[in-house]
């Protein structure tokens, strides 16, 4: 499907997650769009305006799953989870420039 992210990076996090599924093979990529036109092309839940980076800014500071599904009732637990593994492939997939210890 066109602004779909293709499916194929997660074997790097299933590898990492040594054996251990939180879904079947396509699932969290298929929660997560890419449409240029909505969010400035930022990767979103489900063809919503709810950015993974939101989802992610939340979970980072403090709040739980049960509080963050509360916040947006459209959005179910397995959204959340893709867009922590959609992080997790996305950080495997290139080099950040890291601060050099002083």
């Amino acid at each position: 499907m066109a602004g779909q992210v293709a499916m194929g990076k997660a074997g790097a996090v299933r590898w990492a997650a040594k054996g251990r599924e939180a879904y079947p093979d396509g699932v969290a990529y298929e929660r997560i769009t890419i449409n240029p036109s909505r969010m400035s092309g930022l990767p979103c839940i489900r063809d919503t305006r709810v950015t993974v980076s939101a989802v992610l800014g939340q979970l980072a500071a403090g709040v739980t799953i049960a509080e963050l599904l509360a916040d947006y009732p459209y959005l179910d637990r397995a959204d959340v989870l893709a867009a922590l593994e959609y992080a997790a492939a996305a950080l495997q997939e290139r080099e950040l420039p890291l601060a050099q210890p002083a």
